[in-house]
C-alpha cells in the first residue's frame, strides 16, 4: 500500500460498520432506528432541464496568437522526436476555457477500477466525442465535429469534422476513418453480426456518405432526429477507427489477416480485429485498451495489464486554454484495479486516489467526512440521474416452463414491487435521501408523471398476497413458501453486480421482504464477465443492476436502441431472446408478446419526433405510459446522493455553484460522470 494510507482497512471496516448498523439489526429482527446524520447530506433545489432542442454553443474563447506545450513534450522536439506544438495542432484548435484558472503542466492522476472489463474515474473523462454536452444536457459544444444540420425533413443529417486533428501518433484523422468505422466494422455482418438499431432507423440501414475529407453525411429511411451521434451523451459514441492503423486486421485490406491472426493465437480474423480495434464493445475508453492503437483522446494508453493501466498525454491533442497550452496538463493517468469495494473506498479514505466516485457507497460518507483532513481530500455530492440506483428483473424467457409462465404474468412483478419496503431501503442504505420511487424519467423531464415513479412502489402486502393468490399461487410448504402449479417451492435466485451503488446491501433487503409474501429468493453476488455470459444464453433468473441514462434527451437518444425501456443494460437485460428478434427484424431471438412491441414500436414514434414539440412530448408519454404498465423492471430507489472524492491538489474540477451548493450536479451514465467537467483542464497544485 501506498505510504499515504492513514487508514487500516480493519479500521475503515469498523467505522463503516457503524454507519450500517441499522441495517445489520433490522436484518436479525431487532427495532429499527433511522441511520444517524442524513442532515449531514447536503441536498440542493433540482434543476429543471429544458425539453427542447440543445443548443450548439460555439467556441466562444478567442484562438490565442501564440501556443505552448508540456516541459515533457518540449524536450521531445528539442531532440528532433516531435515536430513542434504549432504543427501538431489543427489550424483552429478547440479553446478550453477552465472552469476556475489557467492550470501548469506536470504531475499524475491517480484512479482505480474493479477490473480490466471495466471503466474507471479517470478512463471516463478520456472519452472523445463528435460533441460534450452540459452536466444537464441542454447545452451541446462542439469537439471533434464543429457542426451538424439536420435537413430532408429529419432524414438526413450533415456533421463537419474539424480540420486537421491527428491521431496520438501523428496520422491525420479524416472522414475515412468514420466511414470504416461504419463500412468495414459495424456494416460488416462478420464483425457485427447483428447491426444496433441506431444504425437501422426504420429497420433499416443508413447510409454514410463521404462528402469530402471533413463532411459526413448519414440519409434514413425515416426522421430519425434522435440520431444517437448527435444526441448521445453517456458515453458520446466514438465512431471512428484509425483506419492507417486498424486495416492490417481487417481481411478486406490485408488477404493474408487470417492467416496472420492463427499465427498470433487467433481462431481466424474477426476475433484478431475485435481484440485489437475495439475488445470491450463500441465505445473505446471502456476498459483496457490496446496500447498500439491511436487514439484522439488527451492521454494515449501506454500499459494495460492484470494490475494496472497506464497512460501518458497525447502529443497531437487537438485542444488548447485560453492562453494557448496545449491540453492536457497532466502528464500521466494511472488506473490501478482495486479487489472489491471495500478496497476501493479504503483508497479514496486513505487519500490515494485523485478522484474517486462510481464505486464508493453513501453509506460510507461520514466516514469520507471524517477522513477527508487525513487524507487530503474533499467530499462533493452529485447527484443521481437514475431512474434506479438499483433495479432488478426477471427473466421474461426463462427455460423453466413453470417460471417462465409466473414471470410473464404483470401481477408477480406488480406483487413483488408491491412487497418491498423502499422507505426502509432508503433509510438504512440510502440515508433517508435518495428517492422511493420505480424506474422510470428523471423527475427533470419536461414531461414526467409523478405516476409513473408511484407505480407498485408503495408498500403493501396485503395487495402483493392478493395478487400471488389470483395467480393461484395460494398453496404455501410447512416452511410458509408458496408452491408453484407443479408442487415445487417457488424460489429463485437474484445475482447482482457489486459495482456502482449499494447493491449487495438492497438486494439482501429484498430477500427479507419477499420472504413475507412466501417467495423465496437467495440473492448472490457475481462477477461481471460471468453475469453478461449468462444473461446472454438467457440463464438468469433474476438480475439486479440499475436504471441509468434516465435525464431526458440520454432516454430519448437511448431508448429506442434498447427497445424494451429500462433494463437494455446488459447487467439487467430481462429478455435479450426478445431484443435479438427486434435487432434482427426476426430473424434471430424468440417473438415476443404484444405488449413488447407496443414498447418497441413506441419508442420508434418517439426517435421520429423532434424534441420540445407537442408530438414528442406525446410520443414521449406513451413509452413511458407502457413502461409502468408492464413493470419488466422493478425500481427500488432513485435519484439518491452520491459522494465523489476529490484530492486537495487536483483543481479545475467542479464549478463553484456546484461546489457550494447552490446547483444540483445530476451525475450519471445520461452525463457520463465525470465527463462535463473536461478533465483534460485539470492540473495538480503544489
Amino acid at each position: 500500500m501506498s505510504t499515504r494510507k492513514t487508514l487500516t482497512r480493519r479500521k475503515f471496516l469498523a467505522l463503516s460498520a457503524g454507519t450500517v448498523a441499522s441495517a445489520v439489526l433490522a436484518a436479525c429482527g431487532a427495532p429499527q432506528s433511522p441511520t444517524s446524520a442524513p442532515t449531514q447530506v447536503p441536498k440542493p433545489a433540482p434543476t429543471q432541464a429544458a425539453g427542447a432542442q440543445p443548443t450548439l454553443v460555439p467556441t466562444t474563447p478567442a484562438k490565442p496568437t501564440k501556443f505552448n506545450e508540456a516541459p515533457m513534450l518540449a524536450e521531445l522536439v528539442k531532440q528532433g522526436k516531435l515536430p513542434p506544438v504549432e504543427q501538431r495542432l489543427p489550424p483552429e484548435p478547440l479553446v478550453v476555457k477552465p472552469t476556475s484558472k489557467v492550470g501548469k503542466y506536470g504531475g499524475t492522476l491517480r484512479g482505480a477500477g474493479m477490473a480490466p472489463e471495466t471503466t474507471s474515474d479517470l478512463q471516463i473523462g478520456m472519452v472523445t466525442g463528435l460533441f460534450r454536452f452540459s452536466d444537464d444536457l441542454s447545452q451541446i459544444y462542439p469537439e471533434v465535429a464543429e457542426s451538424y444540420e439536420f435537413k430532408n425533413d429529419n432524414k438526413t443529417c450533415v456533421i463537419k469534422i474539424r480540420k486537421g486533428i491527428r491521431w496520438s501518433d501523428g496520422e491525420p484523422f479524416t472522414v475515412d476513418d468514420i466511414v470504416f468505422y461504419f463500412e468495414d466494422y459495424q456494416f460488416n455482418k462478420d464483425l457485427t453480426p447483428t447491426l444496433p438499431n441506431e444504425w437501422q432507423p426504420g429497420n433499416q440501414q443508413m447510409k454514410v456518405i463521404k462528402v469530402d475529407d471533413y463532411t459526413v453525411q448519414f440519409d434514413f429511411a425515416v426522421p430519425n432526429p434522435a440520431f444517437a451521434l448527435v444526441h448521445r451523451s453517456g458515453a458520446p459514441i466514438e465512431p471512428w477507427r484509425p483506419k492507417h492503423w486498424a486495416k492490417q486486421f481487417h481481411i478486406k485490406y490485408n488477404p493474408k489477416a487470417d492467416e496472420e491472426a492463427k499465427a498470433a493465437g487467433f481462431d481466424n480474423w474477426v476475433a484478431r480485429f475485435i481484440k485489437k480495434v475495439d475488445s470491450l464493445g463500441r465505445g473505446l475508453h471502456y476498459g483496457a485498451m490496446d496500447p498500439e492503437m491511436p487514439v484522439l483522446a488527451p492521454w494515449r494508453t501506454i500499459k494495460a495489464d492484470s494490475q494496472r493501466q497506464v497512460y501518458e498525454r497525447n502529443p497531437y491533442y487537438f485542444k488548447v486554454d485560453t492562453e494557448g497550452n496545449q491540453l492536457p496538463y497532466i502528464d500521466q493517468v494511472i488506473v490501478e484495479y482495486a479487489t472489491d469495494l471495500e478496497v476501493m473506498n479504503l483508497k479514496a479514505v486513505s487519500g490515494e486516489l485523485s478522484v474517486a466516485g462510481l464505486d464508493l457507497l453513501l453509506v460510507n460518507y461520514p466516514v469520507l467526512k471524517q477522513g477527508a483532513e487525513k487524507g487530503g481530500y474533499r467530499v462533493q455530492m452529485v447527484y443521481s440521474e437514475r431512474g434506479a440506483d438499483v433495479a432488478v428483473a426477471l427473466n421474461q424467457n426463462h427455460p423453466d416452463p413453470v417460471l417462465k409462465k409466473i414471470f410473464n404474468d404483470v401481477r408477480f412483478r406488480q406483487a413483488l414491487s408491491s412487497a418491498i419496503d423502499r422507505n426502509e431501503i432508503n433509510e438504512l442504505v440510502f440515508l433517508g435521501q435518495g428517492v422511493p420511487r420505480q424506474a422510470t424519467i428523471n423527475e427533470s423531464a419536461s414531461f414526467f408523471k409523478q405516476e409513473w415513479a408511484d407505480a407498485y412502489a408503495k408498500l403493501d402486502l396485503d395487495l402483493a398476497n392478493k395478487l400471488l393468490d389470483e395467480m393461484g399461487l395460494d398453496r404455501r410448504g410447512p416452511d410458509g413458501v408458496r408452491l408453484r402449479p407443479d408442487g415445487k417451492p417457488l424460489a429463485f435466485q437474484l445475482e447482482y453486480l457489486p459495482h456502482e451503488g449499494p447493491k449487495k446491501e438492497v438486494c439482501e433487503l429484498l430477500v427479507r421482504h419477499w420472504a413475507k409474501i412466501g417467495v423465496k429468493v437467495d440473492a448472490q453476488q457475481r462477477e461481471r464477465s460471468f453475469l453478461s455470459t449468462r444473461l446472454s444464453a438467457g440463464q438468469q433468473d433474476m438480475s439486479g443492476w440499475h436504471v441509468d441514462r434516465q435525464l431526458e434527451r440520454a432516454s430519448y437518444a437511448y431508448g429506442y436502441t434498447q427497445k424494451l425501456g429500462p433494463g437494455g443494460d446488459s447487467a439487467i437485460l430481462y429478455c435479450k431472446a426478445w431484443k435479438d428478434w427486434f435487432n434482427s427484424q426476426g430473424k434471430q431471438g424468440v417473438e415476443p408478446p404484444q405488449e413488447a412491441k407496443d414498447l418497441f414500436n413506441a419508442y420508434q414514434e418517439w426517435a421520429q419526433t423532434t424534441m420540445g414539440t407537442p408530438e414528442y412530448k406525446a410520443a414521449a408519454t406513451k413509452v413511458h405510459d407502457l413502461i409502468a404498465k408492464n413493470l419488466w423492471v422493478i425500481g427500488i430507489v432513485g435519484e439518491g446522493p452520491q459522494p465523489v472524492v476529490v484530492k486537495n491538489d487536483v483543481k479545475n474540477v467542479f464549478p463553484e455553484d456546484v461546489v457550494s451548493g447552490k446547483r444540483k450536479y445530476w451525475w450519471g451514465a445520461a452525463n457520463w460522470f465525470w465527463h462535463s467537467l473536461h478533465q483534460e483542464q485539470w492540473y495538480l497544485e503544489g
